[in-house]
């Protein structure tokens, strides 16, 4: 099952690079990225390129068909070596290798290996990953936290995300644990601690307790 809910900013070109390469970019990493960076912003009307505020900005190389990061004064940061890159949300960047995503932090350090279908942007420090069609997350520092065993995922809010099991929806925590059991044909991300869910087409709101509260 692919990945409904998109969140964050990214541009993305298929690239065919060699395993060989792709180790030896995921080792280059390190060494090239030595400054913190933040969220990417589109600026169109003065600046058509994607950059980052404290003036490095992501550029296509024209022959590679891949992107790397260049400082201001159009110095080399980093190699064009991704055919995808989000913004940093948490810390944190998604990029793409040969089709395969992982993710470095801000100080160019690799976080999760660039061997997973697809991952979400981090929400509330929670990275969703696809793995043998089903869904899991990892923390902010790479760990597993919770197995991949859902056939969808939401994202984080109020400390709960929306994931489903065998056709029907519910809601787990941080832990893996289940909160509100899986019991809806429907339902929404929390947020401001309510949801919409559906039961035999029968919509309404509930709590994170799993309580109704209105229609």
């Amino acid at each position: 099952m692919k990945k409904i809910i998109a969140i964050g900013l990214f541009i993305g070109l298929y690239c065919n690079v060699s395993w060989a390469e792709t180790i030896h970019a995921q080792l280059d990493i390190k060494s090239e990225i030595t400054v913190k960076v933040d969220t990417v912003f589109i600026d169109l009307k003065n600046d058509p390129d994607f950059k980052f505020k404290n003036n490095l900005r992501w550029f296509q190389d024209s022959d590679l068909a891949l992107f790397g990061i260049k400082k201001k004064t159009g110095e080399l940061f980093m190699e064009p070596m991704f055919s995808q890159i989000e913004s940093f949300v948490d810390n944190l960047s998604i990029v793409t290798f040969d089709d395969l995503q992982g993710a470095i932090n801000n100080k160019g350090e690799i976080i999760i290996p660039f061997q997973y279908e697809e991952l979400q942007t981090s929400s509330e420090g929670m990275i969703a990953f696809y793995e043998n069609g089903l869904w899991g997350f990892f923390n902010t520092l790479g760990e597993v936290v919770i197995e991949p065993s859902f056939e969808y995922v939401g994202s984080f809010s109020d400390g709960l995300v929306l994931a489903s099991k065998d056709n029907l929806f519910g809601y787990i925590n941080k832990k893996g644990k289940i909160a509100i059991p899986f019991q809806y044909d429907y339902a929404s991300n929390f947020e401001d601690g309510q949801a919409q869910v559906e039961v035999r087409f029968q919509s309404f709101i509930i709590n994170k307790k799993g309580v109704k509260i209105a229609d």
